[in-house]
């Protein structure tokens, strides 16, 4: 009898993954491990999406390129440092997962959700990203499926792997009213050597 109930245990454990209210930190590694590992993390890159306002109804194609959190190219336009806020970058920084490898992020426990109708832990990452992300990951496949942000919500999907690292495709931005803003699907990604702080000539 006891050794049946320890396998069922066993078993339940296997199940569902456990999340990061344990340990915050080696629940984002493993996190970070399942997208392909640190190394092939986006660092700096040129981002081919079609961008979508009203709904859908309203698209149009854009490239970017990015350094997150620093830098962001759209034609001559560096988006961080002409709009004066520094934080405009951090949610694409923590949609690479970058501020998971950060050493000055802290990481927290935070309460889970069913995202998409299936269970999501969550984890509060601070100190590199100010106001905290909370962001949520699937319980079963460690995938990044929402961000809270500034009252925002932003929703993923359609994970694909570019060049060993894994990333959702489509996002459904969520404005503070809860009507939705933006959506996105990204159609190619290609990594870049460097970004010169230098606008970019248009392309």
């Amino acid at each position: 009898m006891l050794l049946r109930l320890a396998l069922l245990l066993l078993m339940t454990a296997q199940a569902f993954p456990a999340g990061p209210s344990d340990d915050p930190s080696k629940y984002a590694a493993e996190i970070v491990r399942r997208h392909g590992g640190a190394d092939r993390l986006l660092k700096t890159f040129s981002l081919a999406e079609t961008y979508s306002t009203n709904g859908g109804k309203k698209n149009s194609e854009r490239v970017s390129k990015l350094q997150p959190p620093d830098l962001w190219y759209l034609g001559q336009t560096e988006r961080v440092s002409e709009s004066g806020k520094g934080s405009v970058c951090q949610d694409v920084w923590m949609w690479t997962l970058g501020p998971l490898v950060d050493p000055k992020t802290k990481l927290a426990a935070a309460p889970d959700a069913v995202v998409a109708g299936r269970h999501a832990h969550a984890l509060k990452v601070s100190g590199t990203i100010e106001p905290a992300i909370v962001a949520y990951f699937d319980a079963e496949t460690y995938g990044l499926v929402r961000i809270d942000w500034k009252g925002q919500q932003f929703l993923f999907s359609e994970p694909k792997v570019f060049d060993g690292a894994t990333v959702p495709t489509h996002c459904i931005l969520y404005g503070k009213d809860g009507k939705e803003r933006i959506r996105t699907d990204i159609r190619a990604i290609t990594r870049l050597a460097a970004l010169s702080p230098v606008p970019p000539s248009a392309k």
